[in-house]
This record gives structure tokens, sequence and C-alpha cells, in this order.
């Protein structure tokens, strides 16, 4: 009878709790609900260059002979054809007169004969003789010229000169490194970057480059070189950029990173707020015939307030973004029209 008793207490407890239950479920719920919408997977892929003057140059003498003078300091900003260093030129300066000397006597000479010539008192031959002895006496001359001036070392551009231990009295040859010339007014900059990334880069394509060791405000760069092929082992491609140092504010040297975005996959965007979780996987609910549908999603991005996820989700779905905590599957649901109206005027 005891026995009786308890199970008949039992089962009516069973049956209140489904009763409630039902009851519970076939209320309808209040909620908050926006349209779908799909963004695409953001990845960042950050590269690292070093900067390179634009034109970076050591200057070697074309001669060997002794230093007489130095006429730079480290660190100077010199002019293109600025002079930094001479060398001995005594002989060569007399060689050049000596040059000048015998060319104007070489000239004397075919005006002479010319003027013979057209009196018919010397042969054609003497004359013609004469002409090249003359244009010797010429290229003899710009020789001397030249020796005389590789005696003179400039700049060959506009750039900052570099440490020289090179000192007046040195006797030195053309294998003597004299010092660097860096034009630093423009650095180049060496990426190598995957090749996902190569349809975002495009000649005159600007991106922002970040130096490694300094803080302040991304530099601008644009792109101006590109590499005509992927490497087959790195799946790496290789692209140049160039950025305005006319300020000097870099060095050739400084290492310089840069991130670029790239678009992948698309992907329904749902607010943190809609995201539930199961005992497996993540859900999120949705109006379907005016009632909560519970869709099983994976998470494939977090962004600022809101997370990519995949899953059986359309576009056109309406997703539940507030008051997911009670629903059930099935449970009718209805949500503030204005809010949603607002929503649709917007997107």
């Amino acid at each position: 009878m005891k026995f009786l008793l308890i199970t008949l207490v039992f089962l009516f407890s069973l049956q209140s709790e489904t009763s409630r239950a039902q009851q519970f479920g076939s209320r309808e719920a209040l909620v908050l609900a926006q349209q779908v919408t799909f963004e695409r997977e953001r990845n960042r892929v950050e590269a690292v260059g070093t900067a390179e003057a634009v034109r970076s140059i050591t200057i070697y003498p074309a001669v060997g002979d002794r230093v007489v003078a130095v006429n730079f300091n480290p660190g100077d900003k010199v002019e293109k054809d600025e002079l930094l260093v001479e060398l001995d030129a005594r002989r060569q300066q007399v060689a050049v007169e000596q040059a000048q000397i015998n060319l104007r006597d070489a000239e004397r000479t075919v005006e002479r004969l010319r003027t013979s010539r057209e009196q018919g008192a010397v042969p054609q031959s003497e004359l013609d003789n004469a002409i090249l002895l003359r244009d010797l006496a010429r290229v003899e001359l710009d020789n001397a010229k030249i020796e005389l001036e590789d005696r003179f070392i400039r700049a060959p551009f506009t750039g900052i000169i570099g440490i020289t231990d090179v000192e007046v009295g040195d006797r030195i040859d053309q294998q003597t490194a004299i010092a660097t010339l860096d034009d630093r007014s423009t650095l180049l900059i060496d990426f190598r970057i995957p090749e996902a990334a190569v349809s975002l880069l495009q000649d005159g394509a600007e991106l922002k480059v970040q130096p490694w060791r300094y803080s302040g405000k991304p530099v601008i760069a644009e792109i101006i070189e590109l590499d005509s092929r992927i490497n087959a082992t790195s799946r790496m491609y290789r692209a140049r950029a160039k950025i305005n140092n006319d300020s000097d504010d870099f060095l050739p040297g400084t290492s310089f990173r840069t991130a670029i975005e790239l678009a992948g996959e698309e992907f329904a965007s749902i607010p943190e707020a809609a995201l539930s979780w199961g005992v497996n996987n993540p859900f999120v609910w949705v109006v379907e015939d005016g009632k909560a549908h519970r869709i099983d999603v994976q998470i494939e991005q977090r962004l600022a307030g809101r997370v990519l996820v995949s899953g059986d989700i359309q576009r056109d779905d309406l997703l539940i973004v507030e008051g997911v905590q009670s629903l059930r599957e099935g449970q009718p649901v209805t949500f503030d029209r204005a809010t949603l109206d607002t929503q649709e005027a917007v997107e």
C-alpha cells in the first residue's frame, strides 16, 4: 500500500513538471532580432624589410698616388661633383701644359701649310700629315686632362659621406676604399610576402610601414617594383617599396615592419551576445516561422564585438541577438519590429 502511494505521488509530480515545461515552452518569448550579415574573414600578415638608400656606393680612386687633401668630414652632406680628396697631381699638370704647347704648335703648322698649299708651294700630302699630327696632339691633350682630373676625387651624387680612414700623406691605390656615400633622401625597403597577398600589391599601391625600433606614426610607403615570380620553395613574393626621407629621420639599414590584411572566405557575422554555448558546440538562435530554431555553428574568427561563424545560416535568416538565455527549440517568439525595421533601414 505504501509502495503504491509513493508511485502515485511520483507520477503526479512528473506529470506536473511535464505540464509546466510544456506551458513554458509554449509561452511566447520577447526577443530582439536582426537580419544576418556576412563578412569576409580577415587575416593579418606581417612582413619585415630592411631599408636601403636609393643610391649607395663606396668611393674608390681611379688611380693611385699620394693624398694631398681630404676636403670632407664624416657625416657631411656633400653635393654632386663636390671635391672630396685630392691626390698629388704635379706631373699630370705638367703633362697638360706640355700637351697644350704641342697642340698650339701643330695648329700653327697646319695653318702655315694650308696657306702654302693654296699657293701651290707644298703638296697635299704634306698638309694632310700636318693635320694628322694636329689631331693627335688634341687627343694627347684630352688624355692629359683625364689623367689630371683622376687626381681629384669628386662626389658622383648628392648624399651623406661616411667615415674615412684616408689621411693626408697616405699613398692609396685603386683598391683603397675612401668612404661610403648614401643618398638617403629616399629609402627602399624590400619585403617578402606570402603569395596570398600578391593580388593586394600592385605598382603604385600604398601601405603603412612602422620602424621596428621607433615609436611614432606609421610611414606611408609606395610599391615601386614587384618581382617576376613567386619562390617555389618558400611560396613568398618579393616586393620593393620606397619612402620619402627628406627629413632624414631614418638611416639605411633600419628595419621596417608592415601588416597586410587579407580578405578571406565569407562567414556570418554574429554579435557576441547572440552566441550561446552548448555541451559540444556553440550555437545561435534564429526565427523560423515565428518560432525559435537552434543552429549549431563553428567559430572561424573573433573580431571586435562580433564573431565570424560557419554553419547552416542563410543571408535572409533572422538572428536572435537578445533574449537567448531561456529559449527552447520551437518556442514561439515575438520581436521588436520597430527595432528590426530600423536595422533594416540602416542596412
